[in-house]
């Protein structure tokens, strides 16, 4: 497979610590320019991760290297532009979450990517954790899936932060996303009760129920005046159950499942509970590392679209897909009780 020459735009957080790393361990990946506008930091990775050519402006970029993708890496409301213009050039983009900060930007990114053929992703890397992969699979064997339930809580103050945009749509879009994917449908009705704690100025938590057009029933969670970071997902289904910790407090990444051969379970104090199975999975071992990138989905994102690029074929998400999400945002917002 030849090497797919990589063009980065954004040298922060995001970049140095789950990107940079992944495309580093890719043998199809040859990361060739690097650019930002604080361009102290491009030049601290390019030296870290021997990067040849290092640039202040991203249209430099593009006109003087022969990109055969870009990884857009920037903050939410910069993503849209960046990703946008890129694309008007014929350059595929891997951009960041979310895809754009409302669903008019994700769909104006579908549009163009139908309308011209320029590939767009977006790097929803819950979807590629390892871990997670491997319980959606044992789920559908074991089980027709009833409910999913995703939760995202955190200790943020949102008045100081997320400036940018809601928090919800930008960061809960995680939790968002994972469940409207496990549950594989679309959401047609959905109830949500919003919050502002602490004296917030903004809202900072919310909580809906949803229903999908193929039946199955989901929650969504999201609080930011909680005691840690802690993200979980459940799938349930006649006789099986799966609890998926991507957080509570620490690095967790594991999942347990849950079976019964009983055909009935009703009450532990009057009958016991006997003949529970317990799946354990850890998702260290099953991604085959403790590194953050490699067993939190980010390298199994990066290897999809370094793939998709290298052979023409889709990754997992493309933005017509996010978009989906992103208009799942719309409605959770616009069905507030």
């Amino acid at each position: 497979m030849k090497k797919v020459r990589v063009g980065v735009i954004g040298a922060g957080g995001i970049a140095s610590g789950v990107h940079l790393p992944s495309l580093s361990e890719i043998e199809e990946a040859e990361v060739v320019a690097i650019c930002d506008l604080r361009v102290e930091k491009a030049k601290a990775m390019a030296e870290k991760y021997n990067i040849p050519a290092v640039y202040f402006d991203m249209y430099e970029m593009l006109d003087k290297e022969k990109l055969d993708c870009v990884y857009v890496l920037v903050e939410p409301d910069r993503l849209f532009r960046c990703a946008y213009d890129c694309m008007k050039r014929g350059v595929p983009v891997m951009m960041e979450k979310p895809a754009g900060t409302s669903s008019h930007q994700t769909n104006m990114l579908a549009r163009l990517s139908e309308e011209t053929g320029v590939l767009c992703a977006v790097a929803m890397n819950r979807r590629h954790i390892p871990v997670v992969q491997k319980v959606k699979k044992l789920m559908s064997e074991l089980t027709t899936i009833t409910e999913v339930d995703g939760c995202f809580l955190k200790k943020t103050d949102l008045s100081h932060c997320w400036e940018y945009h809601c928090a919800f749509d930008c960061d809960g879009i995680h939790a968002l996303d994972l469940v409207r994917y496990l549950a594989g449908s679309e959401v047609d009705k959905c109830a949500t009760l919003t919050g502002r704690f602490s004296g917030c100025a903004v809202d900072n938590a919310w909580a809906g129920v949803m229903h999908f057009e193929n039946g199955i029933t989901g929650t969504i969670r999201s609080n930011y005046q909680a005691g840690a970071r802690i993200h979980t997902f459940e799938m349930h289904g006649p006789g099986a159950s799966a609890f998926i910790n991507l957080g509570m407090g620490g690095g967790e990444c594991e999942a347990v499942i849950l079976t019964t051969e009983s055909s009935t379970m009703y009450s532990q104090a009057s009958g016991g509970v006997g003949g529970i199975n317990r799946i354990v999975i850890d998702g260290k071992e099953e991604a085959g590392s403790d590194a953050f990138h490699a067993y939190y989905g980010y390298k199994q994102e990066d290897i999809d679209f370094i793939h998709a690029i290298a052979t023409g074929t889709k990754p997992l998400c493309l933005i017509a897909d996010a978009a989906k999400s992103m208009e799942l945002v719309d409605m959770i917002h616009a069905s507030s009780i």
